[in-house]
């Protein structure tokens, strides 16, 4: 076992591409929190989204599709709450602020069920249990997994990739009941099995990783055609397949980072967002694996990457990842979880630790020593988003981090916390 510090300090990567692979050292970080395996066996965990609750961010959960059991919630300690909805599931994600016809706004859970098509649910923020929002939606292919995009015209739509290499849009729209309906709105063809989807609403781009191949960004507005541009490729010292899911990590002022799975090197590669100083590219930053600490294990044979920038309680005031390991002790799959602010400082303080959202007023400052530019982190603060709310506006808990400060003692607090793991 390796004997790794609560940081593990790498070489400062600048950005450029080139650089970037000169200095391509895995950053090593430690899991604060390891979630208790999977219900089902073999390679049964299809993708992760993570609910942020409108008033209690420290009772968010992480949602699992899982192949054999179906909806899995579970709790940012890592424990396992009870099966959501029964099923077969291969991905799920959430949107919030979804509009609905009493005028009312809510997170739009949207799941991939492989036997039926799309399925939509509501959460209960108190009982935390699923409410179906309306029927089911035939893609008319098995999906693999599944994204929803919010346009900036106020527009909703769900994206749904197939083994077969297709990528169906959907225009989600409110109906009067309470319910969603679907209306299939583009198709296109990627070349092989779709592995992961991920939309960047403010600046409209889809992330599609292919098997074996790499990852394409397209257009997300529904009238776009299938031009693409290609992110990274699967070998030559990119990508290393197995391929898995796609992720972002949304700063405000258009910042922030893809992040993808490399599952034949156990690493997550992280990518600048195409914003409008550098809009035709995504600029590789480098990559991290989750090694073993304090009786976690280490990530083995990943698939699957979720990630926030939201302000998440005590355990994860900066933001999370969550990063699937094929392989927990046992033989199992779980999830490790990990501070952002942890990897930030891996990665030389060069990675950005934004909680505000995607445009919070106060900016935000990468995490390299300078002034904050906002208040320090809500712990249990509303953030903007979520059920009944509006972003940026009624007690949003938003923040800019830097060093030092709020990070110091942040960090502190992290020392003293022991690592958590449910019990099985």
């Amino acid at each position: 076992m390796r004997s790794p510090s609560l940081l593990t300090l790498a070489v400062l990567l600048s950005g450029g591409p080139v650089l970037a692979q000169q200095t391509d050292t895995p950053v090593q970080v430690v899991p604060l929190v390891e979630t208790r395996s999977t219900l089902g066996s073999g390679s049964s965990i299809q993708g992760a989204a993570l609910w942020v609750h409108p008033t209690t961010p420290a009772r968010s959960l992480l949602l699992v599709a899982d192949r054999q059991a179906g909806l899995l919630p579970y709790e940012l300690n890592g424990a396992a709450r009870s099966v959501l909805v029964a099923g077969s599931y291969a991905g799920v994600d959430v949107q919030d602020n979804f509009p609905r016809e009493d005028g009312q706004r809510e997170s739009l859970i949207v799941a991939a069920n492989v036997s039926v098509g799309l399925e939509a649910f509501a959460m209960d923020p108190s009982a935390l249990t699923l409410v179906r929002r309306g029927s089911v939606v035939g893609t008319g292919f098995t999906p693999t997994s599944v994204a929803v995009y919010a346009s900036p015209d106020g527009r909703y739509f769900a994206f749904a990739g197939s083994d077969t290499g297709t990528v169906a849009q959907f225009e989600l729209i409110s109906q009067t009941d309470g319910g969603t309906n679907a209306d299939p709105v583009r198709s296109f063809e990627v070349g092989g099995p779709v592995v992961g989807l991920a939309v960047d609403d403010a600046l409209g781009a889809l992330y599609v990783a292919q098997q074996n191949v790499g990852i394409w960004r397209y257009r997300a507005d529904p009238t776009a055609n299938a031009e693409r541009v290609q992110v990274d490729v699967s070998g030559n010292s990119g990508l290393t397949a197995p391929l898995g899911g796609v992720a972002l990590y949304m700063a405000s002022n258009d910042r922030g980072y893809l992040l993808a799975v490399s599952g034949g090197d156990n690493t997550v590669r992280l990518y600048d967002r195409a914003n409008g100083a550098s809009p035709t590219q995504n600029t590789y930053r480098g990559r991290f694996n989750v090694i073993a600490d304090a009786g976690i294990d280490a990530v083995d044979n990943p698939r699957h990457v979720a990630v926030s920038n939201r302000a998440l309680g005590s355990l994860f005031p900066l933001g999370m990842v969550a990063v699937h390991d094929g392989r927990d002790t046992g033989g199992s799959e779980n999830f490790k979880l990990v501070d952002w602010s942890t990897l930030a400082r891996g990665f030389g303080g060069s990675l950005v630790v934004d909680t505000g959202g995607p445009s919070p007023t106060d900016g935000g400052t990468p995490l390299d020593g300078g002034t904050d530019a906002g208040p320090g982190p809500s712990t249990g603060g509303t953030p903007g988003g979520g059920i009944g709310t509006v972003p940026g506006e009624g007690g949003c808990g938003c923040s800019s981090t830097s060093l030092p400060g709020t990070v110091l003692l942040v960090l502190a607090g992290a020392v003293v916390l022991s690592r958590r793991r449910a019990r099985d």
